[in-house]
């Protein structure tokens, strides 16, 4: 009896990490700071593209394109080294998805994905998991995540209203509308505009909840500052009260 219950209480060997998944930890930290780098121009390099001139978005898709191609170096160093493909593409995944995305361009169906605005919008979403990624790794505390995740949020959200409804009746005007649009809802939860696409809607909804999700935490966290602080004063009091 105590065999079997010495074995249900035996780590998962599926959930541990191996010593090249651990190399390959030592590796993404490594990479931490350039990849963040790389993170931050390219969302800057599709927020552009999508207001400037046309004489300069093929530019802009040539340098887009060799970060992409970065990333997916990138992804399949650390995919060889981790010694378990499987398990590193189950928890990779969305990475997984956002690299092959842009290979859909130079496919036949490239253009049909562009009228339903798929490709773009697809791209913002990449460059914007991409950065709340690396804001992960180099956030040193929760607060600081929160409030850079927040800034790449608004201003995915700005971006993908903007490929969503530009064009449209009653759409925002401009891409800064948008974002100013975006700001409110993932960080006041007030909306400015109302979205007039089914898509546009359902984006300002995941927005909203977000902002109610930041909500929570800051005040779960607050919470949880306080409370430590009034334990530490406590144990302080009772130190200084015994002879």
């Amino acid at each position: 009896m105590n065999d079997d219950a010495a074995s249900t209480l035996d780590p998962d060997p599926d959930d541990e990490f191996s010593p090249r998944e651990r190399l390959a930890a030592v590796l993404e930290r490594r990479l931490d700071v350039p990849m963040a780098v790389l993170a931050v121009v390219w969302a800057a390099l599709v927020a552009y593209e999508l207001v400037a001139p046309g004489e300069q978005r093929p530019v802009l898709a040539t340098a887009g394109n060799v970060i992409w191609i970065v990333f997916v170096v990138e992804f399949v160093v650390k995919l060889a080294v981790s010694g378990h493909p499987g398990r590193f593409l189950r928890r990779r995944w969305p990475s997984l998805l956002f690299l092959v995305l842009p290979v859909l361009r130079v496919l036949r169906i490239a253009r049909a994905l562009r009228v339903v605005r798929v490709l773009p919008a697809a791209r913002v979403v990449g460059s914007s998991y991409r950065a709340v990624g690396t804001a992960r790794g180099l956030a040193a505390g929760r607060l600081q995540f929160l409030a850079v995740t927040t800034g790449i949020v608004a201003l995915g959200g700005g971006q993908l209203l903007y490929v969503l409804e530009r064009g449209r009746d009653g759409a925002v005007a401009s891409l800064g509308d948008a974002l100013y649009w975006s700001a409110n809802l993932a960080i006041a939860s007030n909306l400015v505009h109302t979205p007039v696409t089914l898509a546009g809607r359902l984006l300002s909804l995941v927005l909203t909840v977000y902002a109610i999700i930041v909500f929570a935490s800051l005040a779960g966290t607050l919470g949880a500052f306080f409370v430590e602080s009034r334990q530490e004063r406590a144990t302080l009091e009772e130190e200084g009260d015994d002879p």
